[in-house]
């Protein structure tokens, strides 16, 4: 994870001569830069995170630099490993996310916990894009990148004991999670119908505080009717959801 790539100076100079960002750039990837502190990406626990995160098969290219995307879920896990409930992820692909998750907070000492992990491990689900989304390409996309993945996903899980597969498309399956008490929620399957209906199924279940991370909230184009989806759902619960620069986004679930 070296940083060499980033000592870079950038200026955005504006019209009352005021720079909008100086450099040198601690962080230049995934859609964002900054200057500020990245000490986290440094932490052994994160570095070991990290690398199983980009070890876990999946189709994005050898270069991949995420380290911001897979902080924020990493960060939402420690904060619901110390409330009551199972963990969720709809939409795993190779498991990229859960396993830094897995990693970051130590989940197979879990043993009271399960994780529970949904997708069809059979690519993306064309069938449940709507007009717009496959007018945006989505569909294209999407064969581009994601495959068969349940037996790369059963090895690369193998340490963990508590970790449940469960395969097949959402909303299909979400009855086959076996928990009335929810700590953590990931949510990353690109398209609106399948999100709308775990937020929906999923929300009674969360325990107060518990974080819910949306992994497409912020990505245009295309992902727009999935943010405006998710937004009226939060309108209706009384909730706000905070977008991140990453393109993410984080919903806490409020008190009773």
């Amino acid at each position: 994870m070296s940083l060499d790539r980033l000592d870079i100076t950038l200026s955005f100079p504006l019209a009352d001569g005021r720079t909008l960002v100086r450099g040198p750039l601690s962080y230049n990837t995934d859609g964002m830069a900054t200057r500020h502190s990245v000490e986290w990406m440094h932490d052994p626990r994160f570095v070991r995170a990290y690398e199983a995160a980009v070890s876990s098969g999946h189709r994005f290219g050898a270069n991949l630099h995420v380290e911001w995307r897979i902080y924020l879920p990493c960060w939402a896990a420690t904060l619901a490993s110390r409330l009551e409930g199972d963990f969720v992820e709809c939409g795993v692909d190779t498991g990229m996310v859960s396993r830094a998750v897995c990693s970051y907070v130590g989940f197979e000492r879990l043993s009271d916990r399960r994780f529970y992990l949904l997708d069809t491990f059979a690519g993306f689900p064309a069938e449940q894009l709507t007009d717009a989304e496959r007018a945006a390409g989505l569909e294209e996309y999407y064969d581009a990148y994601y495959g068969d993945t349940y037996e790369l996903v059963r090895r690369n899980f193998a340490a963990y004991p508590n970790v449940v597969l469960v395969k097949g498309r959402v909303p299909e399956t979400l009855t086959q999670v076996r928990s009335e008490k929810v700590a953590y929620l990931m949510i990353d399957m690109n398209a609106v119908v399948p999100e709308r209906a775990a937020i929906e199924y999923f929300w009674d279940k969360l325990v107060p505080g518990a974080p819910v991370v949306f992994d497409d909230y912020a990505y245009v184009p295309g992902h727009e009717a999935q943010r405006a989806a998710l937004d009226a759902f939060a309108r209706e619960k009384g909730c706000v959801i905070l977008s991140m620069p990453t393109g993410q986004a984080l919903l806490l679930k409020p008190p009773a």
